[in-house]
């Protein structure tokens, strides 16, 4: 145990010393991303597909790493939290609530100086799931997929102000994996279409 954190300890005082030593390259920040959610359903058997919408943010620490000709990658991690209801006349009659851990890897790619065009993807770790029916809440933990891994593509426009950055972007992402753990003969994915509000310091 002993021999692993001297590790742990040793590599963040590398990382430290890289982080430091080309502080000129990060920036670091906070984002609030609310977003549209789509639970797509394709039926395996007959191929039709159906959808159903929900709702959600993202609250996180991003970073960027800045690279040549205006170019960047951009990473961090997220919290979100994803949300689909059913209504029938205003009374909730099922619902489904995610809360996941969300790590992007993103590049972007400059236009012109404040424009990019944003591609990549990343993963989030569902911690947390409940399903609502019946007038009660159920945890379904057990039967969530809890990695769910994602493609995303976008874009966004950034603005200097003296040493700070602001981002405002749109981007849509593809969670490639079925949500549910069941062998059934549905499949079921999500897609979220985030307006991107970022701060770097």
């Amino acid at each position: 145990m002993c021999k692993y954190l001297k590790l742990v300890v040793l590599f963040l005082l590398i990382l430290n010393g890289t982080l430091v030593s080309s502080q000129n390259e990060f920036s670091f920040g906070i984002e609030v991303s609310p977003s549209v959610k789509l639970q797509t359903i394709r039926n395996k058997v007959t191929g039709l597909f159906t959808s159903f919408s929900g709702y959600g943010f993202n609250l996180g620490l991003p970073i960027k790493y800045s690279l040549e000709d205006n170019r960047s990658i951009s990473f961090g991690v997220l919290y979100e939290f994803t949300a689909f209801d059913n209504r029938v006349n205003t009374m909730l009659v099922n619902a489904l609530r995610l809360n996941t851990v969300s790590v992007p890897l993103v590049y972007n790619y400059s236009i012109n100086e404040n424009y990019y065009v944003n591609m990549g993807g990343g993963v989030n770790y569902v911690f947390k799931s409940r399903e609502y029916g019946g007038g009660l809440w159920t945890n379904v933990n057990e039967i969530v997929n809890p990695f769910q891994p994602y493609l995303c593509f976008g874009g966004s426009m950034l603005q200097s102000r003296q040493e700070n950055i602001y981002e405002i972007g749109v981007n849509a992402r593809y969670h490639i994996l079925n949500l549910w753990r069941l062998n059934t003969s549905t499949s079921i994915n999500i897609v979220s279409l985030d307006l991107n509000l970022k701060y770097f310091f």
